[in-house]
């Protein structure tokens, strides 16, 4: 073999390497991504009039680039209050049925009846401080709220 067919070849299995290595890490960021976090501080301090959190589903991920002065992010998730708030916060507020609501992160967990979303502009301002543009919608038939906000 002469010295250009060994230097062909050494590139050709370079370049195998590279693309077997790129889409590992496509695979693995994507695996990622679908994953939500379960700790509850990160939320409650976004969040703090939510008061009592029981329990959280959420994932967060940075808008834009992430090498180049403040960045925004964007955050979704769901939350489980102690039952004396969640019935305090139904009760304190006029909810609208917003059915044909359907949240972009879906998550895989048992509900006990048929999700029936609402939406209150009422408490939604009373939430969430009005640097996050976004949403915290309701879900009278199981006592948890779905939240869709960025910052």
């Amino acid at each position: 073999m002469d010295k250009k067919r060994i230097f062909s070849i050494i590139l050709v299995l370079l370049s195998i390497i590279i693309i077997i290595l790129v889409v590992k890490v496509n695979v693995l960021n994507s695996e990622s991504n679908n994953q939500y976090k379960t700790e509850i501080q990160p939320v409650v301090d976004r969040f703090p009039r939510l008061e009592i959190v029981e329990k959280v589903y959420w994932k967060a991920e940075v808008i834009g680039d992430h090498g180049f002065g403040p960045s925004s992010y964007w955050m979704k998730g769901y939350v489980h209050l102690n039952n004396e708030v969640m019935e305090r916060f139904r009760s304190s507020y006029t909810w609208k049925d917003v059915s044909n609501f359907k949240p972009y992160f879906n998550l895989d967990f048992d509900q006990e009846h048929e999700p029936s979303w609402t939406f209150s502009e009422e408490f939604n301002n009373y939430i969430k401080s009005s640097s996050f543009i976004g949403k915290f919608y309701l879900d009278v038939n199981n006592g948890l709220f779905y939240f869709e906000v960025e910052k």
